[in-house]
């Protein structure tokens, strides 16, 4: 279950990065991503808002835009039901 499915607001903890490491490295066979409608239009409405520094490399991958390049990877298999 994608850790934003059916949510109506997206907290830092919802958003986590690591959330999405979990969802997509445990499986042993097959990886079956189950969501619901509208997850893109929550992370649209909470866009990223970590301060940005020049020169300086970010310790870990921003949040939302892991969420953002996992959907665009999901949306090339996705399966209606």
């Amino acid at each position: 279950m994608h850790p934003l499915s059916g949510r109506r607001d997206a907290t830092a903890f919802h958003l986590e990065a690591g959330r999405l490491c979990v969802l997509a490295s445990r499986h042993r066979q097959a990886c079956i991503v189950v969501a619901r409608e509208g997850i893109a239009d929550l992370l649209d409405s909470h866009p990223s808002t970590d301060p940005v520094h020049l020169s300086v490399r970010a310790k870990f991958p921003d949040s939302w835009e892991a969420n953002q390049i996992m959907l665009d990877k999901l949306a090339q298999q996705r399966v209606a039901a």
